[in-house]
């Protein structure tokens, strides 16, 4: 059996696994996913190929645990708000903000130029990837139902919810890709998130 570095099995396949993810996430930000192999990576780490299989089947499988390390401190923060003892109209702009400044911080655009350069991420992967979505935007949903409760108990709070998101998503754009004043941004999309929700 192999030297763990650990004082559990447990505690060595998790150190493992995130010196994987570190080394495999720095080298898809460097250089693409596509042009990113498992041997490389597994060197990276120093382990052998075929013992990378051990934890990760595949680079899908690593960028799906890079994601999913990356959004559990997002997930945490957005939780907190959703849940905060303030008015829910601060709430939706703390959200707004802590989300806004996320989706344009390198570090994420990095994430994402690698997603999109996976070509071919299998269905399991694809699944996990939008599960993590669909409990980050759940947050904004427990916040825009309450408001749209308040407001209009006959709308859907799932369709604002979904306009509040692609509203979201665009003024991150405009940040990144326009150039765009990135506190200018934020006020607009507070303007438009409670015009969505009143």
């Amino acid at each position: 059996m192999p030297k763990i570095a650990a004082d559990t099995v447990a505690e060595h396949i998790a150190q493992q696994e995130a010196a994987v993810i570190t080394a495999a996430s720095r080298l898809f930000a460097e250089r693409g996913v596509s042009q990113v192999s498992l041997a490389t990576i597994a060197s990276e780490v120093g382990l052998a190929r075929n013992s990378l299989y051990r934890y990760f089947p595949d680079k899908g499988h690593i960028l799906a645990a890079w994601f999913r390390a990356e959004l559990a401190p997002l997930q945490a923060a957005s939780t907190a708000i959703a849940t905060e003892d303030r008015p829910p109209l601060e709430r939706l702009d703390a959200w707004l903000r802590l989300h806004l400044d996320y989706l344009t911080a390198p570090e994420h655009q990095a994430m994402m130029s690698a997603a999109t350069d996976m070509a071919a991420l299998t269905d399991e992967v694809r699944a996990d990837i939008a599960d993590g979505h669909r409990d980050l935007y759940g947050t904004l949903g427990a916040i825009v139902t309450e408001l749209v409760a308040d407001a209009d108990p006959g709308r859907d709070p799932r369709v604002v919810t979904m306009l509040v998101t692609g509203v979201l998503r665009s003024s991150a754009e405009l940040v990144v890709t326009g150039g765009a004043d990135p506190d200018v941004v934020g006020n607009e999309l507070f303007r438009v998130a409670h015009a969505a929700v009143a």
